[in-house]
């Protein structure tokens, strides 16, 4: 009997991290800022969330994590729920954007979070040489850009203060996109939402 050929396939696809215990988790929830922070990933597998409870996350990538998160939510306390999960990894990840290839591996990078009317929401770690300022407008055209129908006098950005609180200040970037503006330097743990334009009917 013939043997069939024994065919070498490609390798297997690199498995997503997950959140074990003992990990940080990076909340953000656009409809109750209260929520936002910071969560241990706790012995049992799970984070609290405040007025809500314990939801798993353990053994979850980032891409599970947020829909389990979301659902667990609108069951518990709200009626629209739009999160963004995230480790808290080093900034010098090597998945950051910009590829961390030899060039760039030496440049520090700056974590923000995006939401919103983008072609690509989440975590990116945004290049920035010593010495050198990234605005907002620059750091979204980096991480893909804006959204057709993004609301761009309305872009909202959430910054932790000196008490650990995230406050929230809104730009429009038109003036900046026109060179008729300042872009405002980004700064570790930003989030940036660039909300939608709602069209009547």
């Amino acid at each position: 009997m013939p043997v069939a050929p024994r065919i070498s396939g490609a390798p297997p696809a690199p498995a997503r991290p997950v959140f074990l215990a003992g990990d940080q988790l990076e909340l953000f929830v656009k409809e109750d800022l209260t929520l936002n922070g910071s969560y241990l990933v706790r012995e049992g597998g799970y984070i609290v969330i405040p007025r809500a409870g314990r939801v798993t996350v353990a053994g979850l990538s980032r891409e599970e994590a947020e829909p389990r998160v979301r659902e667990f939510l609108l069951k518990t306390q709200l009626k629209e729920a739009t999160v963004i999960v995230e480790r808290t990894p080093s900034v010098a990840n090597s998945t950051a954007v910009g590829g961390g290839g030899a060039a760039t591996a030496s440049i520090p990078r700056v974590l923000i979070y995006i939401t919103g009317s983008v072609p690509r929401t989440g975590g990116h770690a945004i290049p920035v040489p010593p010495g050198k300022t990234v605005g907002v407008y620059e750091a979204l055209l980096i991480s893909g850009g804006l959204g057709k129908f993004a609301t761009l006098d309305k872009v909202e950005i959430f910054r932790f203060d000196a008490n650990g609180r995230r406050k929230k200040s809104v730009i429009d970037m038109r003036p900046i996109m026109k060179g008729e503006a300042e872009d405002p330097g980004i700064a570790e743990g930003d989030i940036i939402n660039v909300p939608e334009k709602v069209f009547g009917f």
